[in-house]
């Protein structure tokens, strides 16, 4: 049973120990879709607030440190599997994680969680019924985000070009039942179809990413995993159908390609939102990244960035080209 609007400010109530600012902060949570008040309860103990909270509370010495989350749960036990082990996420998702990752493995073991500023952001973006893709969906970390947000109501297309990769992601998407509604596609996404060089460092499985053609030869030694993958233009499954809710990208440089090859699909979404890695250094070796930015800005899309909070910045287009490393709002709409 879905949550109602009662649930919603008892638990702010109980969790963080005030009252929601506004009704509008009520049906912000209830268009989250969670299943059940303990999905809700988790949520709310994860969030910066309360853990502000929490600490606060341990150094007046009014709560206890202890190894369970601070919502008093327990962190699940994770099975070890051999090729894999599965464990949870903060938001109670099963996962499937290689167990010799030093990238995200690491970090959803022992906490739960990844990128949590992005995650927060997508939830901001998200309703039930939506249509998203997840480009670079690794081992499906924020696809299940996108999945639990849109819900059986919406569509996800979740790409990964890794064949090492894609069977976790697979799995992590059927244990959690959400296989009639994601579909997975072992594919890397860039501007037209052929095969290309997915390079990885062996034991950094957030690494991977399309060596520029004619760099094969001489690529950087470190990405010695070298394997030759399939790729397609997003438009030629994407162009026709309803319009996209919302892209999220991180393919390590190559965001621009992926772009460019779904401009039909972007042109007819009117109020699509993307969430983009934004690497000056990894896009500007492979793309125009001036020509990138004028493109988008002529598609009508201005620019924040996504920051700690997962809240938006907006950003000036003149600032994307000396932008640290970051995440980055696409959009032709004001976030809200």
């Amino acid at each position: 049973m879905s949550v109602n609007h009662d649930d919603v400010v008892a638990s702010f109530q109980m969790v963080l120990g005030r009252s929601p600012d506004s009704e509008e902060a009520v049906n912000y949570h209830l268009r989250l879709g969670f299943r059940d008040r303990l999905e809700l309860g988790a949520y709310m103990c994860s969030t910066g607030e309360f853990r502000e909270r929490y600490d606060r509370m341990v150094a007046e010495g009014r709560a206890p440190r202890s190894p369970q989350e601070p919502g008093g749960r327990q962190r699940p036990v994770t099975v070890f599997l051999g090729d894999r082990v599965l464990t949870e996420t903060h938001r109670g998702f099963k996962i499937y994680v290689p167990p010799t990752d030093m990238d995200l493995g690491p970090h959803i073991l022992l906490n739960g969680i990844w990128e949590t500023h992005v995650e927060k952001a997508l939830l901001r973006l998200l309703q039930p019924g939506m249509l998203a893709v997840d480009v670079g969906a690794n081992i499906g970390y924020h696809t299940l985000t996108l999945a639990g947000a849109v819900g059986p109501g919406g569509r996800v297309h979740a790409f990964e070009a890794s064949p090492g990769l894609t069977p976790l992601l697979r799995a992590s998407i059927f244990i959690n039942g959400m296989t009639p509604w994601v579909t997975v596609h072992n594919l890397a996404a860039l501007d037209r179809p052929g095969m290309v060089t997915l390079a990885a460092q062996p034991d950094h499985f957030g690494s991977g990413n399309v060596v520029p053609p004619g760099a094969e030869a001489g690529y950087h030694a470190d990405y010695s995993s070298q394997v030759q993958v399939p790729g397609i233009a997003l438009d030629s499954l994407l162009a026709e159908g309803p319009p996209l809710d919302l892209i999220r990208i991180d393919i390590e440089g190559s965001e621009p390609q992926a772009l460019r090859g779904a401009a039909t699909a972007i042109g007819r979404s009117p109020a699509l939102r993307i969430i983009s890695e934004w690497s000056v250094g990894m896009m500007a070796a492979r793309a125009d990244l001036g020509g990138f930015i004028a493109w988008l800005q002529g598609m009508g899309f201005r620019f924040w960035l996504v920051n700690a909070g997962g809240g938006f910045e907006p950003l000036a287009a003149s600032a994307l080209l000396a932008l640290p490393h970051s995440d980055v709002l696409i959009s032709r709409q004001e976030p809200g």
